[in-house]
């Protein structure tokens, strides 16, 4: 009993967790870094950065990956074990290229990048560290979480389908509006980065150690800190 009073969740009473847990984050890892390979080799391209530069379509490039996030999670727990390791090293080049093109069309440069990158690095890890260790329930925070993500990218589609149809100014135009918007979104994906890293947990508890879920619990982090960076990025780099 006194047990189950020091872990209501009941996931560290299972053995094994943290080696199920130190599998996920070296699968997470693994995604970054290929991501970051990808991105470095496809961004060295002039004539993809001029390409990028001129497209009109870059301002929806940040808000469909996070929407990306959405759809590939409703995913996750139909994919088999191979199918998952997979899926998941293609999407982590598919996504490096992708924020490779991104960077290029923002001219973002590589101090910025790293700069946002590491600032999200250590609250990604505060965050994983409160839902590894957390014996509060953060299932609740699903909900809020999900739906201040979709308020924010509602705001941004509006303001730029605003801006095409009637011209400038736009809603983003305003003085910290476009901030404070990417504020919001550093906050959700932080907050997703804790709630997730319960989740994954919670599915050892209940399945065990299948050999697909180390990957399925990877992506869900690999895709916070991805949407984290990108979040950040935006805020430091904002004028």
């Amino acid at each position: 009993m006194s047990d189950r009073l020091r872990d209501p969740l009941g996931i560290d009473l299972h053995a094994g967790v943290g080696r199920f847990m130190h599998s996920v984050y070296a699968w997470m890892a693994a995604g970054v870094g290929l991501s970051a390979a990808t991105a470095i080799a496809i961004g060295s391209a002039p004539r993809l950065t001029a390409m990028a530069q001129a497209s009109e379509l870059r301002v929806l490039f940040w808000p469909g990956l996070a929407v990306s996030v959405l759809v590939v999670g409703a995913r996750l727990h139909r994919l088999p074990p191979t199918l998952a390791r997979v899926a998941f090293l293609t999407f982590s080049v598919l996504l490096g290229a992708a924020l490779a093109w991104l960077g290029s069309a923002a001219e973002v440069t590589a101090e910025q990048l790293g700069t946002a990158a590491g600032v999200a690095a250590g609250v990604f890890v505060g965050g994983s560290l409160v839902g590894y260790y957390s014996r509060r329930d953060l299932s609740p925070w699903g909900a809020a979480l999900a739906t201040a993500l979709i308020g924010a990218l509602v705001a941004m589609f509006l303001d730029f389908a605003s801006a095409r149809l009637h011209g400038p100014p736009s809603l983003m135009g305003q003085p910290g509006l476009h901030a404070l918007l990417q504020v919001l979104l550093a906050v959700v994906f932080a907050g997703f980065v804790a709630y997730d890293g319960q989740r994954v947990k919670q599915m050892y508890r209940v399945h065990g150690s299948r050999e697909n879920l180390a990957v399925i619990g990877a992506l869900k982090l690999y895709l916070d800190y991805v949407n984290l960076t990108l979040a950040t990025l935006q805020v430091t780099t904002w004028q």
